[in-house]
């Protein structure tokens, strides 16, 4: 049967954002805009006809589901609702909704899984394609949901439940002494595709959500740092994120002490967006480069609060922010 799975289409809104970037990068500004354009009228017809209010339902059939599918389809939560998150589908609010879902089921599901980071909330019994409930992706718990979950919540203020799922992903790790991909609800270690996929989410977790290093362009010359250290209780950090094949790189040194957060910027880039995470209960600070008094405005997601400073020039750039 025919019909319209959300992933499939955040996947076709991401890529043509993808191709619009690189027309941009040629300086082929009339195609450029064809994309976004393309793009921005997949995102409004998704969003139309797969939100279910909370979350995006797994699949919009064409007409009737086959009668052998004994499950709900528009209230079926699965894996590629993070994936949505972090490729720009939903609005904020929508986003948000998402994190919360997850957040919720953690705590609605305690007694019957390890974690929350379904393939597919709730299974299909007894199977589905083939795939027995509670495995893989009828109802297993992958590391791909927690890597994209964990960056959803940094980005979308979250950034507490984004620590704590990497912090569950890290004591995974210590127990064996690897990151396996697919498990069990009870914990046991499942198959199905190669355990990369999973680390590949959790890493860019870890650089794009709690370091917070987003390539906004080609390069990194233009560069988004949003350190989120202070969500972990980690006051000092020294970052390095590095393309292999061009060498390009950025690099940020970030400390807090005495009510100063300091963040010193080296490498490639040619422009900066610096997002400064303020401590709890702060909601605003005097910022400051290179010794210079600089306005920047405050940006406020959920209850957390960013002073935001931009078009910052690349090269050696000393920031701080007194509170």
């Amino acid at each position: 049967r025919m019909g319209i799975m959300h992933g499939d289409n955040s996947g076709l809104y991401a890529a043509c954002r993808q191709v619009a970037q690189m027309h941009k990068a040629l300086k082929s500004e009339v195609q450029a805009q064809i994309w976004e354009k393309q793009a921005e009228i997949i995102r409004l017809r998704t969003n139309d006809v797969c939100w279910n209010g909370k979350f995006y339902a797994h699949f919009i059939p064409d007409g009737s589901p086959p009668p052998y599918l004994k499950t709900d389809l528009r209230n079926s939560l699965t894996l590629s609702n993070p994936y949505d998150v972090n490729r720009g589908l939903p609005t904020e609010i929508m986003a948000q909704s998402i994190v919360q879902t997850y957040k919720d089921l953690r705590e609605k599901t305690k007694n019957q899984s390890f974690a929350e980071w379904f393939a597919m909330y709730p299974e299909v019994q007894p199977e589905w394609a083939g795939v027995k409930a509670g495995t893989y992706v009828n109802g297993g718990v992958l590391t791909i949901v927690a890597g994209e979950l964990a960056k959803a919540a940094l980005q979308h203020g979250y950034e507490d439940y984004g620590v704590d799922i990497l912090k569950r992903v890290n004591e995974l790790i210590k127990k064996h002494n690897n990151l396996p991909v697919t498990y069990r609800p009870d914990g046991t270690i499942d198959e199905g595709i190669p355990d990369n996929w999973g680390q590949a989410a959790v890493v860019s977790a870890m650089i794009e959500g709690l370091a917070g290093v987003v390539d906004k362009d080609k390069l990194f010359e233009n560069t988004e740092i949003s350190p989120r250290w202070l969500a972990a209780g980690i006051n000092q950090a020294d970052i390095t994120v590095a393309y292999g094949a061009s060498q390009k790189s950025v690099s940020y040194q970030f400390q807090h002490l005495n009510r100063t957060l300091k963040l010193t910027l080296t490498g490639n880039a040619k422009n900066y967006t610096v997002r400064i995470f303020l401590p709890k209960g702060i909601q605003a600070g005097k910022l400051t480069v290179n010794g210079k008094n600089m306005s920047g405005t405050v940006e406020k997601i959920r209850e957390s609060y960013y002073l935001v400073a931009e078009n910052i020039n690349g090269g050696k750039q000393e920031i701080e922010v007194k509170y």
